[in-house]
């Protein structure tokens, strides 16, 4: 490769390099989980040693030694790196394939062909070169690489190296595919894990009960894949994950609040901290992301916060008066669980006095969006002790909507009928 391109990826080679010494150093340190494998892996958004711009994939051994193997965004360039035990630096290394019939390759790289780093961990210092498609051939078909540095070596496993580089490379196709290919994935991943109400999103969405994630994420990881990662495919990326109860939608919901403002983002990871989903609960967090997200105009966190205000207000006359504000401005602006639920809460007393006149208009829109629950309200409404005067056919037509979006106290009522 020319220099350019050599500085870039092997910038990028070190930044992973980096990730996983201080990944080791604080599992020294007793501040992080151990993280070992045995084999190989394709490293994914969410993945510890994931890094953008690039596709790689490696292996962590017991003493800390690593090997990660890069392919730059382009599908031009591919380098290796690798940490191993040592205090010096050598002037050439010595690469050795020992292939599933004892034979073995050695190679020694040398000279301008080697990059070397200062020690980023104690006792670890770090090699890379760059490698042809002929050279990765034939560590994928290997059964073990030792790098020998002087004194100091490592040798490193390469089971379920075929696998996971061949996951990079289509990786790499795809994000060297260029603009249209990129379009389809992102389309594809709109189509699979968007919100039926993010503000942001260009799409009509898939709502939670409907969304697979079997297609959902491979379609939004292959649009993450082909570069220039739009915020809201990092939003529905995680969103894909949490529907597959991947712990990784932590850190993908987390990037896309926090780094990219991404306004629905904030509801999603406040959920995940008011439940203790991935991580360890914390409401006053969650509270916190669902005010970004009131401040960025989300009708979904401004739903959200309404109803924590109300229903954990204990008394505090400001927050409940607070909350009911937001509940109705939520509702206004369409989003049919804030119009259920405050429709729901007018009736029931929980927004102080009773009124079954404006609850009921409430309902009738979430109930014509295909809220089942609205429609299961809207049909008690008309039972005579609502405040509304009795209408049998009002109630059974409510309650047939009810029982056709699944409502299950609705289906009951109906055999019961």
């Amino acid at each position: 490769p020319d220099a350019a391109t050599r500085t870039d990826l092997v910038t990028q080679l070190i930044r992973v390099l980096c990730a996983v010494l201080a990944l080791c150093s604080a599992v020294r340190a007793g501040s992080a989980q151990q993280v070992v494998f045995e084999e190989w892996h394709y490293h994914q958004p969410g993945d510890l040693l994931f890094d953008e711009g690039v596709h790689t994939a490696g292996v962590i051994l017991e003493d800390y030694s690593f090997a990660i193997m890069v392919l730059d965004a382009e599908g031009k360039n591919t380098a290796i790196g690798a940490v191993i035990p040592g205090t010096d630096f050598q002037d050439s290394v010595k690469s050795t394939l020992t292939m599933t019939d004892g034979s073995a390759r050695t190679l020694t790289i040398t000279g301008d062909q080697l990059r070397r780093e200062r020690p980023k961990a104690p006792g670890m210092v770090s090699y890379s070169f760059f490698l042809s498609d002929e050279d990765v051939e034939l560590f994928q078909a290997a059964r073990d690489w030792t790098l020998q540095a002087g004194d100091q070596s490592a040798t490193f496993p390469l089971a379920g190296s075929r696998v996971a580089v061949d996951a990079a490379r289509e990786a790499q196709k795809i994000s060297a595919a260029g603009p249209e290919v990129r379009a389809e994935w992102i389309a594809a991943c709109d189509a699979a894990a968007a919100h039926p109400y993010d503000s942001e999103s260009p799409v009509p969405g898939v709502a939670w009960d409907d969304m697979d994630p079997d297609v959902a994420t491979p379609a939004c990881l292959n649009a993450y894949a082909a570069g220039e990662v739009p915020p809201r495919i990092r939003y529905e990326l995680g969103r894909a994950y949490d529907k597959a109860g991947d712990s990784r939608a932590l850190e993908l919901l987390t990037k896309a609040a926090r780094d990219d403002h991404y306004p629905i983002a904030y509801n999603a990871l406040a959920t995940l901290y008011g439940t203790g989903t991935y991580t360890t609960r914390n409401i006053a967090t969650a509270r916190d992301l669902l005010e970004k997200g009131v401040e960025s105009d989300d009708p979904v966190s401004t739903y959200s916060l309404g109803r924590m205000l109300i229903e954990q207000g204990k008394g505090a006359t400001d927050d409940i008066d607070r909350g009911r504000t937001l509940l109705l401005e939520a509702a206004e602006a369409g989003y049919p669980p804030a119009q259920r639920v405050y429709g729901q809460w007018l009736v029931d007393g929980t927004l102080a006095a009773g009124d079954p006149e404006r609850a009921k208009s409430f309902l009738e829109k979430a109930a014509a969006t295909g809220d089942a629950d609205a429609a299961l309200a809207l049909a008690q409404l008309y039972v005579g002790d609502s405040g509304l005067p009795a209408d049998p056919r009002a109630y059974l037509k409510y309650l047939k909507l009810a029982a056709k979006g699944g409502n299950q106290t609705a289906l009951d009522a109906l055999k019961l009928d």
